[in-house]
């Protein structure tokens, strides 16, 4: 009977040992996450400052990420160019 109950308790029940380990894995998992979003939050929340405060900021955004230029000037795209490591949801690009 006791080695029935350890089984229930250590690998079966809802609140097993097992079920504990899963869930602070789990966890752990998340707690990186919300880093990884929290830094992620203070950079655009920056930049977002960065673009209120200097007007020259748009056209440098502009400039870098959508390729767009001066009457005046001429742009060259490299192949080798590497992309911003972010995947952005653009609304313009399908």
């Amino acid at each position: 009977m006791l080695i029935i109950g350890g089984l229930i308790v250590g690998v079966l029940d809802e609140n097993s040992f097992y079920q504990r380990i899963k869930y602070e894995l789990q966890i752990s998992e998340l707690k990186e996450q919300i880093s990884e979003f929290n830094s992620q939050y203070e950079k655009d929340e920056a930049q977002l400052k960065e673009l209120r405060r200097n007007p020259k900021a748009i056209t440098k955004i502009a400039r870098e990420r959508y390729f767009m230029k001066a009457d005046d000037e001429d742009i060259f795209v490299l192949s080798g160019d590497l992309q911003p490591k972010t995947e952005e949801k653009d609304e313009t690009v399908k």
